[in-house]
């Protein structure tokens, strides 16, 4: 079924949508499979922006926004993909999810231009001597407040601390990036550690602004293991292990929201 105008989702047969209804501009939601449940918050407003449900079983959960998602986000089959609130899509961001893998994506990321999230290859890759293969998909973790410049690609078992960068052209694959640290190149390697970034607009700043904002006295996006600090390789796990979509929702639900500032920080 081809969503073009929010009132269709409520017309759902064979698959389950839950919350507020979003906004749609110029953009579709696509469910070919059976089993699959759609959750929107509040404020969601897609544009310019195509949601594939190719087969069954996944979850899609979009937080509440005060920007608009610019995005386009398959889920093939028993993948689960949540994306948190207020995150500025500066240019449409891919998200591509098979091999039941998932995407976890935190709060207030900066996404600039041609971004792309992917948990497989797509291909499978084999050692020509042992027959075995050498490329298996994995789950991709997006701490809050991550900025990822243009053209940067986030491969499969990637995971991302709070508070981190990702250089433009930056390829990540497999690697854990702490939080508060500056990573770039292909593949990535560390630019600088003891880093934090603020979401101030330069572009149209003049020796005066400059000056002002030389030092920062703030601790706002500097993170810090604490009790409340969720890891990642847990919280794969137990998402995995339920037995339906349904479950992963409540799940979601009771786990992500409560966890404070540092939830996602990554050391």
């Amino acid at each position: 079924m081809q969503i073009t105008s929010p009132n269709q989702l409520l017309e759902l047969e064979d698959n389950e949508f839950i919350g507020e209804l979003p906004n749609l501009t110029n953009s579709q939601i696509n469910f070919n499979g059976k089993n699959n449940i759609l959750v929107c918050e509040e404020g969601v407003h897609l544009w310019n922006s195509r949601i594939d449900f190719n087969l069954d079983n996944s979850v899609l959960y979009l937080s509440s926004n005060i920007h608009d998602y610019s995005v386009n986000i398959v889920l093939h089959k028993n993948n689960i993909c949540f994306i948190g609130k207020n995150n500025f899509f500066n240019g449409r961001a891919n998200f591509v999810l098979s091999e039941a893998k998932n995407i976890i994506f935190g709060d207030d990321c900066f996404i600039s231009y041609n971004v792309v999230f992917r948990t497989s290859d797509g291909h499978c890759i084999y050692n020509d001597v042992s027959k075995m293969r050498m490329n298996y998909a994995g789950s991709i973790y997006i701490g809050d407040h991550v900025w990822f410049g243009q053209n940067a690609m986030i491969f499969k078992g990637s995971q991302i601390g709070s508070g981190s960068i990702i250089g433009a052209n930056s390829v990540v694959s497999n690697k854990k990036i702490p939080s508060n640290t500056t990573y770039a190149g292909s593949p990535v390697r560390l630019i600088h550690d003891n880093t934090f970034w603020t979401p101030h607009s330069v572009n149209d700043w003049g020796d005066e602004e400059v000056e002002k904002m030389s030092v920062s006295q703030s601790d706002l996006f500097s993170y810090i293991l604490d009790d409340n600090t969720l890891d990642f390789d847990v919280l794969e796990n137990e998402l995995n292990s339920f037995g339906n979509p349904e479950d992963v929702v409540e799940y979601i639900a009771a786990t992500l929201f409560f966890a404070g500032k540092n939830r996602f920080c990554l050391r």
